[in-house]
């Protein structure tokens, strides 16, 4: 049996799904258009691991993905866990994140300062049906910088900002997430060679107030990674067995 993930579809979920960077048919492409673009005909929808895991036992060891999952390599000693799939509108997993280190903060008055990687990985997709009148642009590295760059920007919800104002600045940060995955061949981007299976692996990499943020081309599918508290300098990224799922634990939930 073969130990990696097989590269196929997930089963269609109950409910529709697209991925974000839908845009009307005949627009324009492009990094942008590709992950911004018009609002879809249907509702993002973004499924924990956890939970396709909980409704299918052995949904990890046998499950069939659209990408083979990536995350830090046995030199990772700290925690694991599992983070979001999002599904196309076709029920594939067209990306999704793995974490490694301190759980996501996900109280107002946890003040206490994370140390973690979230490791994206995003199939490599064209231009296909969105569902209704959209059209989804193909992914790029472009898309890839900044779906991690916003997963980075997840993390640093503005508490102790007027509620007025978070909408404004979410909108702000996002708008800057994208602008700046657009050029990855200028600053603050630049180049850092770390290990992808064993092999010296270029990826573009940028730091900001929040963590830094990499992203790189594979010949089978976009990786990415977003932290903070931990170097990047010191990573290394490994495909993901299927003897190695039970390492990464399922988040636990806040009390309602």
């Amino acid at each position: 049996m073969n130990s990696t993930i097989s590269t196929e579809d997930f089963p269609n979920p109950s409910g529709p799904a697209s991925q974000p960077g839908s845009v009307a048919s005949g627009s324009t492409s492009g990094p942008a258009a590709s992950a911004r673009g018009a609002a879809p005909a249907s509702a993002s929808m973004s499924v924990p691991a956890a939970a396709l895991a909980a409704a299918e036992p052995d949904a990890w060891a046998g499950q069939h993905t659209a990408v083979p999952w990536y995350g830090l390599d046995d030199a990772w000693t700290g925690d694991r866990w599992l983070g979001s799939i999002m599904l196309g509108p076709d029920g594939a997993a067209e990306y999704g994140t793995l974490g490694h280190g301190d759980h996501p903060a996900r109280r107002p008055d946890d003040v206490s300062p994370r140390r973690f990687c979230g490791v994206v990985t995003m199939a490599r997709l064209q231009r296909r049906p969105g569902g209704g009148h959209t059209v989804l642009e193909p992914t790029t590295l472009s898309t890839l910088a900044a779906v991690a760059g916003l997963g980075l920007l997840s993390d640093d919800w503005p508490w102790a900002v007027d509620k007025a104002l978070r909408g404004d600045w979410l909108h702000q940060q996002t708008e800057l997430a994208y602008e700046v995955a657009e050029r990855l061949e200028e600053p603050p981007w630049r180049s850092v060679q770390l290990p992808v299976d064993g092999k010296p692996t270029r990826f573009r990499y940028r730091e900001s107030e929040y963590g830094w943020v990499l992203a790189a081309e594979l010949r089978e599918c976009w990786l990415g990674a977003y932290g903070r508290g931990v170097t990047a300098y010191g990573l290394g990224f490994a495909q993901v067995t299927l003897n190695a799922w039970d390492a990464y634990s399922a988040l636990p939930r806040w009390p309602a």
